[in-house]
């Protein structure tokens, strides 16, 4: 005779919610009740440096605010939303059919203010801040999988924005339903039909004016939609599991084009996108091996450039950054200046031997030169990028500044500390031929300017 399930096996004890496995189980039957009209959303919600608070107050305060969360999230949501405790300090909440496409984000407002009310443990007053990403059925993912993980990378971008925020998957509500979902099974066999396509974008020293490096940037040619930038297509891989297949194109193509691009630039190194998760990913160092190995190629020509700051780097993250560094290859920390970035983490990772000053705060050194006030106020751009600068030249690391976009900002960065620059004000990304081109016609200006 089977024994009869225990109605606790699903429950989280601590606060009495569904555990990420329940959800699973009866995710399925929860979405079949999706239309196209009224569609289930995802909600995903992570606590804003739960793991400061629980260091500082105490595991037994933690636990605490955890217990209080799941109340109020089950307060907050509809009578038939699942709600769960996915792991730790994270959560989920599917709805039931909402009555509109947009109203997934009403739910995400209202969940924000019920647990960011102050709440009282022992003799503390605190507010707990929360970061909610929202994914809707069919238009992000057909199944929980994937709309845990589009959801899941929305709330990464509001905890960029600021703590009490939350982001839509897919922003754009005018956007034809089911469109994300086609570009997604597109995506998937245009990888396979190999329509991926590499730009270049060439990085110049500051000293000297030579071609140090190339960015490999990659384009999607859609065969409906033309040729479509990273923005497009880069969060559907991610969010779908595409993100390990199409990096590995991108290593592949350009790792065959950069012997050719060093003929033309002799010494250049070549720049890769990864993101932090697949610097996670099992095998990473023993793939990137083999693709170097592959093409005749040296690490110390590769430079990975992780897309985003490592605010509080897992120690697993710290021994891969390590085998990655003790292989020869390049670490870089895009998006340096920004307020998740921090001087600390670079002490801390002897493997960094690169950053690169965030865009935004490069173009806003423009506006300390037009006179204009900045967001950082008139000049203060100027003297934060000489600061870091100094700082990370402290740490032995060099600084790449992208985004410049005019001669007067080059000369702004050479006189700030930067040691190699890139942007459109130099050279836009171009294909293989038109990169090899340009570096060949430069390198050519350049003998001629020092005879």
């Amino acid at each position: 005779m089977t024994a009869a399930r225990s109605p606790r096996a699903g429950i989280d004890p601590l606060t009495g919610l569904s555990v990420r496995e329940e959800l699973l189980q009866t995710g399925p039957g929860l979405l079949a009740r999706s239309t196209s009209a009224h569609p289930v959303a995802l909600l995903v919600l992570d606590l804003d440096d739960f793991k400061v608070l629980n260091d500082s107050a105490g595991h037994h305060v933690g636990d605490a605010v955890l217990a209080e969360t799941g109340a109020r999230l089950r307060a907050a949501a509809g009578p038939e939303d699942l709600v769960v405790r996915l792991s730790g300090d994270e959560f989920a909440v599917v709805t039931a059919p909402l009555l509109h496409r947009g109203a997934g984000g009403t739910l995400a407002a209202a969940l924000i203010d019920a647990i960011t009310t102050p709440l009282e443990i022992d003799d503390l007053r605190l507010t707990i801040g929360v970061s909610v990403g929202v994914a809707v059925h069919d238009e992000d993912g057909g199944t929980i999988e994937e709309l845990v993980r589009a959801a899941d990378q929305a709330m990464y971008a509001a905890k960029s924005a600021g703590t009490g925020q939350w982001r839509a998957c897919s922003p754009d509500t005018g956007r034809e339903p089911g469109l994300t979902r086609r570009l997604l099974d597109d995506l998937r066999a245009g990888l396979a039909a190999e329509q991926l396509v590499l730009h270049y974008q060439p990085q110049v020293a500051v000293a000297s004016g030579k071609i140090v490096g190339f960015e490999a940037l990659a384009r999607w040619d859609h065969p409906e939609h033309g040729l479509l930038p990273p923005r497009e297509f880069i969060p559907l891989a991610e969010r779908s599991g595409l993100m390990g297949p199409l990096t590995d194109a991108v290593l592949e193509r350009s790792l065959r084009d950069l012997p050719r691009l060093q003929e033309a630039a002799p010494g250049a190194r070549l720049s890769i996108n990864v993101t932090p998760r697949h610097i996670l990913a099992r095998g990473l160092v023993g793939d990137l091996r083999a693709h170097v190995d592959a093409h005749g190629v040296s690490p110390r020509d590769v430079v990975l450039e992780i897309t985003e700051p490592l605010g509080r780097p897992s120690p697993e993250t710290l021994v891969t950054l390590d085998e990655l560094s003790e292989a020869g290859f390049g670490i870089s920390i895009r998006g340096f200046g920004t307020a998740r970035s921090s001087l600390t983490v670079l002490w801390s990772n002897p493997a960094v031997r690169e950053v690169k000053v965030d865009p935004t705060i490069v173009a806003a050194i423009a506006d300390d030169d037009g006179g204009r006030v900045s967001s950082l106020g008139p000049r203060r751009t100027a003297r934060l990028v000489r600061a870091l600068a100094s700082a990370a030249h402290g740490l032995g690391i060099r600084v790449v500044a992208e985004g410049v976009e005019d001669p007067a900002a080059f000369r702004a960065l050479r006189e700030l500390g930067c040691d190699i620059v890139q942007g459109f004000g130099l050279c836009e990304p171009q294909s293989l031929e038109d990169a090899i081109a340009w570096s060949r016609a430069r390198r050519q200006e350049r003998a001629a300017a020092l005879k």
